[in-house]
């Protein structure tokens, strides 16, 4: 499947509600591909949903490679609103978002980097 080179091709989860055992935490898997191809490449898989979003800031913390508990994500996540309220920016109305880069070189034991972002308006 076509591919979006370097960071931009990164694909990324956006989390629409609190991932526990109390919460369903819907999740979207995300990828982004060219846009003179994305029809082209949402025919291919029935599943696939295509959109777009508009273009927008992030408040972000780069993780690294860290495994985090459920505590620290939240931790981390009410850093960047905190950050952000300190900052006047205010959370759009799109989700908070994990994106997964791979590590370069990539081996078979090594774990994607990831960024943990809050869009802001």
């Amino acid at each position: 499947m076509p591919s979006l080179k370097g960071i931009a091709g990164s694909a990324f989860l956006i989390y629409h509600g609190e991932v526990s055992q109390d919460s369903d935490g819907p999740i979207e898997w995300c990828r982004p591909v060219p846009d003179d191809r994305a029809h082209e490449i949402a025919a291919q898989f029935l599943n696939l949903t295509l959109r777009s979003e508009p273009e927008h800031n992030e408040a972000f913390v780069k993780l690294g490679s860290a495994q985090l508990t459920t505590a620290q994500w939240r931790l981390i996540s009410d850093v960047l609103h905190t950050w952000g309220a300190e900052h006047e920016h205010t959370p759009s109305e799109l989700d908070v978002r994990v994106t997964f880069t791979a590590p370069e070189p990539a081996t078979a034991t090594s774990r994607p980097d990831c960024d943990f972002a809050v869009p802001i308006d």
